[in-house]
């Protein structure tokens, strides 16, 4: 397979990077471990859904703490509300998201996937002790 040409890899270097500017607040939000553990408990839920004091009856927070949770995972649009009387259910609603960051990873898969790591290793023997081999 041909290299690609420095033009060429100059413009996948700026896709990735407008990709990583787009997944930036997602990745941000999914850091938190509370909010993995609301994002599991909503999937769990189904098509249910779960309002704030159900969330909090398995999560050992406060209500106020997990409605900030709640609003930051709204806002980077991995969950969707629907209010029935004067209850709000949440729903785990992580599909754009996901496409988003799976199509960052596979563009960066492709990027490096010609890269030959035993040359690297040869020009950075360190590697060979790191933890990721």
């Amino acid at each position: 397979m041909a290299e690609p040409n420095e033009t060429e890899f100059k413009q996948k270097i700026s896709i990735i990077r407008d990709q990583f500017e787009v997944c930036t607040p997602y990745l941000t939000t999914l850091s938190d471990p509370v909010r993995q553990k609301i994002l599991l408990i909503l999937a769990e839920s189904g098509t249910d859904g779960m309002d704030v004091q159900d969330i909090t009856a398995k999560i050992s927070l406060s209500r106020p703490a997990i409605s900030h949770h709640l609003k930051i995972l709204k806002d980077a649009g991995m969950i969707i509300s629907h209010k029935k009387g004067t209850q709000v259910y949440y729903f785990i609603y992580i599909y754009k998201a996901l496409d988003k960051i799976m199509n960052l990873v596979n563009t960066v898969i492709n990027l490096v996937k010609n890269i030959d790591m035993e040359s690297i290793k040869e020009k950075a023997p360190w590697m060979l002790n790191s933890p990721s081999n």
